[in-house]
């Protein structure tokens, strides 16, 4: 099959049928083998698809984009059962999270690695998951006899969001207070909402990528003076785009009522870094947000 971009990732159904393969246009796309014309999927994304299987009954299909959604997908007509915000930490938060795929329940999460998770594998009869990580580390997750209960998993998890928000709670208590805004000042509503912190934490990812990448630029230039020629090979999740294009193209994602709180909602250095290319922004005045 011949494909209109790069291929991130492949995945192969168990009947052998279908062929799904995640371009890097944010795209995913599927052939069913045996077929002339190949009854063909076709699903589009915010974000590149980085990961995603199949199950083995071949009915399914899950992603995972850099988006932080995990969706389900039905193969016979191609629509979305489910979607899911997996991940809700503003930065790769080295978790593992497992998911009930029947009532779309957060089961439990693993906890171990010290840097961002890459990729995972599970064994045919689920005994265990094999996950590998930014920090050279490979780990074997087995399951155990235990007894499981969903309800105790969830009490922990909203104990431990109850104390962070003690914690913060706390801190806020010395922070100087905001004076108050004169009598018939006006000023702007604003809401954090689902879509603002997704729009924001878009938007860190994006600002972290173009980082990597702009070190990686300076490195490559660095090389080539000192006479060691070597082809530089682009980051992937850049789509083919400068840094400054590419962090641009991230706040442009954002609707214009939520670029506020998205902002707002920004890390103090994550801030910094967004300040940083405001110079070339206002340089080129034809690439505004």
């Amino acid at each position: 099959m011949k494909m209109n971009d790069d291929v991130q990732v492949v995945a192969v159904s168990p009947d052998a049928k279908y062929i799904p393969a995640a371009l890097l246009d944010c795209t995913v796309k599927g052939q069913a083998v045996g077929y002339r014309n190949g009854a063909a999927i076709a699903l589009r994304f915010l974000l590149p698809v980085l990961c995603m299987d199949i199950s083995s009954d071949g009915a399914l299909l899950v992603t995972g984009s850099t988006d932080k959604n995990l969706k389900i997908w039905g193969l016979d007509f191609g629509d979305c059962h489910k979607s899911i915000f997996a991940h809700a930490d503003s930065r790769k938060n080295r978790l593992i999270k497992y998911w009930d795929g029947d009532k779309f329940k957060l089961l439990l999460t693993l906890e171990g690695h010290h840097a961002e998770v890459w990729c995972l594998s599970i064994n045919n009869h689920g005994d265990f998951i094999v996950s590998g990580s930014h920090d050279r580390s490979i780990r074997r997750w087995d399951r155990t006899e235990e007894p499981f209960f969903i309800e105790e998993e969830k009490e922990k998890r909203l104990e431990q969001m109850f104390e962070s928000d003690l914690d913060n709670a706390f801190e806020n208590m010395y922070a100087p207070k905001e004076e108050l805004p004169e009598e018939g000042a006006v000023a702007l509503a604003g809401k954090k909402t689902q879509e603002t912190l997704s729009a924001t934490n878009s938007s860190i990812d994006a600002l972290d990528i173009a980082e990597d990448e702009l070190k990686r630029i300076t490195k490559h230039t660095e090389e080539e003076r000192k006479g060691k020629v070597a082809d530089f090979q682009p980051n992937v999740l850049m789509l083919g785009l400068s840094p400054l294009d590419f962090v641009l193209r991230a706040l442009s994602n954002v609707y214009a009522n939520d670029m506020e709180q998205t902002l707002l909602a920004l890390p103090f250095l994550d801030a910094l870094k967004l300040l940083s290319y405001l110079k070339d922004w206002t340089i080129n005045p034809d690439k505004g947000v």
